[in-house]
């Protein structure tokens, strides 16, 4: 530990005091070696991150705090001004961006430059040397009013470095660290599936969206970044770990890993054909499952329950459409994005559930994502047939296929006005004033908006 040369406070030597002494300890035996290898490890970064100086030089932290404004909001001038030649930043999804890429993806950003949020920040440390300094604080996204509570968190890493003409950004990180959800057993057949539940600030009745993951072998992360950012608009959110994902993994086997060992067997058609079989079946199912436990609830409002999805999921969501299931519209982002081009059978079961939507639909995706026609021909289809929906393909998001097929999950706050405003209007005459919605017996249709 002398090589990290951290100057350890009073309450950070009477937690790690021991533990150091214990790592600088040698002849350990062997069978516990390893295990002392680790826990020294994690000690080691633990030590560094507490033994940061409490008392933060306000140049640097005022440098930083202006930093993390700059990028979020799209600055991409401030940003080009203050990041050094060999700059890195990495985020929450581990994506790693240098100077140049970073300020033209902020120059190019096509969606519209929001206010800086309400923050909070906390447990704020920097270490200054001669050459550089290092920022590490938490920052939480409030929101505002007399119950303003946080949305959610992020802890930051800025490295500084300094020369003859000043200070500049060589590495910036950031780690959303969202509010925790409570988890809950939704019974599907004889199987005990997990859902993460995010649960809005106020009195219920709420309406609840039901959000439906992907082929993802864990949706934990997906439901940690869509969750908070829907549950702050007022919504009840739901996120159901199909059979064989995540919370889920001890219930059947994994969709993913199953149709992987297909195509490899049997080929593309084959996987097409058991992956609508499954989505059609047992994964509706266990969605199904999510939306009746919803409609149960003492603090739903029954009959505003939507479901929103992204790539399967978004699939999945076109077929609770098809089979009605007591929702109020539903959302499809992306839904056979990836298999639209390759695969008829996608293909035409995805335009006879247009065909059979029983509740409004909204189709949505990036303009980058591996194909768009998904968004193209089921909204011709929709309307062919009459029925209530409304399709949009959103400029670029991020960059490449990958990110763009993932704006149903990261892109909320971009989407979500617009997707709820249609799915789930005010009443006609609904008291923009009063904060609520007014409950009459009859209220007039309004037109449903259409490509």
């Amino acid at each position: 530990m002398e090589q990290a040369r951290w100057k350890l406070g009073a309450d950070e030597s009477f937690v790690l005091g021991p533990a150091i002494r214990l790592c600088g300890q040698s002849g350990a035996a062997e069978e516990h070696r390893h295990m002392r290898t680790w826990f020294c490890h994690a000690i080691a970064i633990l030590g560094a991150l507490a033994a940061l100086p409490v008392s933060a030089n306000d140049d640097v932290r005022e440098r930083s705090i202006a930093a993390v404004d700059a990028i979020e909001q799209r600055d991409a001038e401030k940003v080009a001004a203050i990041i050094a030649p060999d700059f890195v930043a990495i985020n929450t999804r581990g994506d790693l961006r240098d100077g140049e890429e970073l300020v033209t993806s902020l120059r190019n950003w096509p969606f519209e430059r929001r206010p800086a949020p309400l923050r909070i920040w906390t447990q704020v440390r920097i270490r200054e040397s001669e050459t550089g300094a290092t920022f590490v604080a938490r920052s939480q996204v409030v929101a505002e009013g007399e119950d303003a509570q946080a949305i959610h968190s992020t802890l930051y890493t800025l490295r500084w470095t300094r020369d003859a003409d000043g200070w500049q950004l060589s590495g910036y990180q950031s780690v959303r660290m969202p509010a925790l959800p409570d988890i809950v057993t939704v019974r599907s057949g004889e199987l005990n599936l997990k859902a993460m539940v995010y649960r809005p600030q106020g009195k219920g009745p709420f309406p609840v969206v039901v959000y439906a993951h992907g082929n993802e072998p864990d949706p934990t992360s997906l439901f940690e970044s869509v969750g908070p950012a829907i549950a702050a608009r007022g919504y009840y959110v739901i996120g159901v770990h199909r059979r064989g994902s995540g919370l889920s993994a001890d219930q059947a086997p994994n969709l993913l890993a199953q149709l992987t060992e297909i195509q490899k067997n049997e080929g593309d058609a084959a996987r097409a054909q058991f992956a609508i079989a499954q989505l059609e079946g047992p994964q509706l199912d266990d969605l199904a499952a999510a939306i009746a436990m919803a409609a149960s609830h003492p603090e739903i409002e029954r009959k505003r329950i939507f479901v929103i999805g992204n790539s399967f999921g978004g699939v999945l969501a076109l077929l609770a459409a098809e089979r009605g299931l007591g929702l109020k519209g539903a959302a499809d982002f992306a839904g056979s994005a990836m298999n639209w081009e390759g695969s008829a059978l996608f293909r035409e079961r995805m335009r006879e559930a247009a065909r059979n939507a029983r509740i409004p639909i909204f189709l949505g995706q990036a303009a980058n994502d591996f194909s768009t026609q998904p968004t193209i021909e089921l909204a011709k289809e929709l309307a062919a047939s009459g029925k209530p929906y409304r399709a949009r393909v959103f400029p670029t998001y991020g960059i490449g296929p990958v990110d763009g097929h993932g704006f149903g999950i990261h892109g909320v706050d971009l989407w979500f006005d617009e997707v709820m405003g249609f799915l789930d209007p005010p009443p006609a005459n609904h008291d923009p004033l009063s904060g609520q919605r007014l409950r009459l017996k009859s209220i007039k249709s309004v037109s449903i908006p259409r490509l």
